[in-house]
């Protein structure tokens, strides 16, 4: 049969055409996310800071999609997407200034860093991360991280690697990272949970943490909620980049 390269074109354009789909049925909860329990970043896009920055609430989801595509695929935003950008972000800095609010500082907490169901959660991971369905997959452990990582050619042909990592040496947020076969800028290079959660876009628009766009490592030895949210998003991601055609 041909290769999926072949069967869709151009796989560097195709490869941005399915990061540009995935971030917006992020957003808008529908294709392989509809029915996932997690927070969209459209919450972000509230009435008080559409009235602030003079823009809708349609205009702020808008742009929080959108300059997230451009990330992830290279290709430059249009400077309507950019004004509201700045429009808002200004207003954030505004909103600092008048209220003194302050992002709470990162501190090492050994407390945090304690995780007695350390040899649960890896099985329970490894179990399910077994099921992914990867030619090619390997975990590894130490003292601060627990790292599962796998790679396939997608439907273009490219070689993809990627990893779901637990940061427990700082208190357990997860991370989702998805490394494509490109390397400069203006190709879509890789494709993260930072980015696709909304969570750095929070942070360069100057608005107030959200903690509702992270996910967490719970320290139940029974219960890995946001573990398994963090799983059922990456066989999303998976289901369209991988072959259809086998």
């Amino acid at each position: 049969m041909n290769e999926p390269s072949q069967i869709f074109g151009d796989p560097k354009q195709g490869l941005r055409d399915i990061l540009a789909r995935i971030i917006g049925d992020f957003d808008s909860k529908s294709g392989a996310f509809a029915g996932l329990k997690y927070n969209s970043p459209w919450i972000l896009a509230t009435e008080d800071w559409a009235e602030r920055s003079g823009h809708t609430v349609e205009a702020l989801c808008e742009m929080i999609s959108q300059w997230r595509i451009s990330i992830c695929t290279g290709e430059q935003t249009n400077p309507k997407i950019d004004q509201v950008f700045e429009d808002l972000r200004s207003t954030a800095e505004e909103w600092r200034t008048e209220t003194g609010y302050i992002d709470a500082p990162t501190r090492y907490d050994p407390e945090k860093a304690k995780f007695p169901n350390r040899k649960e959660l890896k099985a329970h991971t490894l179990k399910a991360w077994n099921s992914l369905g990867l030619a090619r997959q390997w975990h590894s452990y130490d003292a601060r991280d627990l790292s599962f990582s796998g790679a396939f050619e997608d439907r273009f042909g490219h070689d993809v690697r990627f990893s779901m990592t637990f940061k427990l040496r700082y208190g357990g947020p997860i991370r989702l990272f998805f490394q494509f076969p490109y390397y400069s800028d203006g190709d879509p290079r890789s494709l993260d949970l930072f980015t696709l959660s909304g969570w750095l876009l929070c942070g360069e628009l100057r608005l107030p943490e959200a903690p509702e766009l992270e996910w967490i490592v719970g320290k139940s030895k029974t219960n890995f909620e946001d573990v398994d949210g963090v799983l059922a998003i990456t066989r999303a991601i998976l289901s369209y980049l991988r072959p259809t055609i086998q």
